[in-house]
């Protein structure tokens, strides 16, 4: 996506937002597809959002988006968990980018779904402890409906399954209201793994749903599903916003 569409897409989304606001049911939460993003625009959209969500009634955004290869660095800052070198990355196609989420060093591409979950908190409890472990909860309600088994790992964040780790969840929460989210390894490419330690974990191996059913799920499907556990682990009504 060049400058011009970014910035396009990004008035479209807070214009469209604003109007949600005034018509949309108390609790309600707007859902955009942004399909495939750069990190960095994506992050831009999500600091509006932030803004805006801060300053108003709305009770939360979620933004569904694959990312161009990227692997991002949590905000412990640690890159000794970056296995390749910089020329490797960049022959590649690999862009490196610091984040401010939490957690270690991880891989985003196509095929793998990412959810940006930005949130007003405080109308959920004021409670971040359950929201990860909801969030967690949407992704395993949705592996259940391919026939497979997700849980979670004591004092690990995401999901796991008997192939190894198939979602990551790093969030940035500043005056209750979150960033970031989670990612689901749905058919992306598990050779890029092969240049980090993703999230520090050397036992659990990046998996996913490609290789675990043998399937190759399409990501509209896989999404429409996301929403779905969405409404139902949280309780939330959700509109979808066409952009």
């Amino acid at each position: 996506m060049d400058d011009f569409n970014y910035n396009t897409l990004s008035k479209k989304i807070l214009c469209s937002l604003k109007v949600f606001s005034l018509d949309s049911s108390p609790g309600a939460v707007a859902f955009y597809d942004l399909g495939l993003i750069g990190y960095e625009n994506a992050y831009q959209i999500q600091t509006q959002l932030f803004e805006l969500i801060k300053e108003s009634g709305i009770s939360g955004v979620i933004l569904m988006l694959e990312h161009k290869p990227v692997i991002t660095i949590g905000n412990n800052r640690k890159r000794d968990n970056i296995i390749a070198g910089f020329d490797s990355l960049e022959e590649q196609g690999i862009e490196l980018v610091q984040s401010n989420r939490g957690g270690d060093v991880t891989f985003h591409g196509p095929g793998q779904i990412v959810c940006y979950t930005i949130f007003n908190l405080k109308k959920f409890g004021s409670d971040l402890t359950t929201f990860v472990y909801n969030l967690e909860e949407v992704i395993i309600s949705v592996l259940s409906l391919y026939g497979v088994k997700g849980s979670r790992i004591d004092k690990l964040r995401g999901v796991f399954t008997e192939k190894g780790k198939i979602a990551s969840v790093g969030l940035h929460v500043k005056k209750w209201v979150s960033i970031h989210g989670f990612s689901f390894n749905v058919s992306v490419n598990l050779d890029y793994y092969k240049n980090i330690i993703a999230c520090g974990l050397n036992d659990y191996p990046q998996t996913s749903l490609l290789e675990i059913t043998g399937r190759n799920m399409p990501l509209a499907e896989v999404k429409n599903n996301i929403i779905e556990s969405f409404k139902s682990v949280f309780g939330i009504k959700i509109c979808e916003i066409p952009v």
